[in-house]
């Protein structure tokens, strides 16, 4: 069933990957976007919470842009949907100072785009209860066959991940009304901006981004013209490798 399932996205790597980490140089002022797969880290064994810790500490970053509110950045609180945060990248942060900005949007501003979203979610529900249980069916089963997909931390960096995800988008555009998209968009090009920023102002360091899998083909446009930006799944086939 699962080679059957992969056929089916013409999947194109199926290199195992025990987990080894050269050591590749990275390029010393380069911008590493790199993919989480938040909850799925605890049940992905080719993609779990050591290595993401393993992946920063190969990058070795000299600046940290992260997806969390300013508050949460500063009381390394818990994040609700992101356990990437408590798991590896507070206690990466406390065992090696490094400089770490926020990308998400704090007070006002993140109350009124959340509320907006949910307020788009909550009206979605109520007209179309059927639609709103298959957009949840879908979401689990593009879980499942991105899992089956993932073989290797590379391939959360991948065409065929950015592609399924965006057609989640798509289909939940097409169910919902062009609000969805637009209310995703905005929430994207906040974080990809202030990305930019942050990209800017350290000219000359060494730039993690913590993105994740849903919206790294946002990132991919918005940064596609950044001359420092590394090809992450390249990199990543590059720096950890099967023994």
């Amino acid at each position: 069933m699962k080679q059957l399932r992969l056929a089916c996205i013409a999947l194109a790597f199926a290199a195992g990957f025990a987990g080894q980490l050269h050591a590749a140089a990275p390029p010393p002022d380069g911008v590493y976007v790199v993919a989480a797969i938040q909850r799925l880290h605890a049940t992905e064994p080719d993609f779990t919470f050591d290595h993401l810790r393993r992946i920063i500490e190969a990058v070795r970053p000299e600046v940290m842009v992260l997806e969390v509110r300013p508050d949460e950045l500063e009381a390394r609180k818990e994040t609700q949907g992101r356990p990437e945060y408590p798991a590896v990248v507070w206690p990466y942060l406390a065992a090696r100072p490094t400089t770490a900005l926020p990308m998400e949007p704090g007070g006002e501003a993140f109350a009124a785009m959340t509320g907006e979203a949910g307020r788009l979610f909550g009206d979605f529900a109520k007209r179309k209860p059927d639609a709103d249980a298959y957009m949840t069916r879908l979401g689990r089963a593009l879980s499942t066959v991105l899992q089956d997909h993932w073989r290797h931390p590379a391939d959360a960096h991948d065409a065929v991940t950015i592609d399924l995800v965006r057609a989640q988008g798509l289909a939940q555009a097409q169910l919902g009304g062009a609000a969805f998209e637009t209310s995703q968009a905005e929430w994207d090009g906040y974080m990809v901006a202030r990305t930019r920023e942050a990209i800017a102002a350290h000219p000359s360091k060494r730039i993690l981004v913590l993105a994740s899998y849903r919206n790294l083909g946002a990132f991919r446009e918005g940064l596609k013209d950044e001359p420092r930006l590394v090809d992450m799944e390249a990199w990543l086939r590059s720096a950890l490798s099967a023994p």
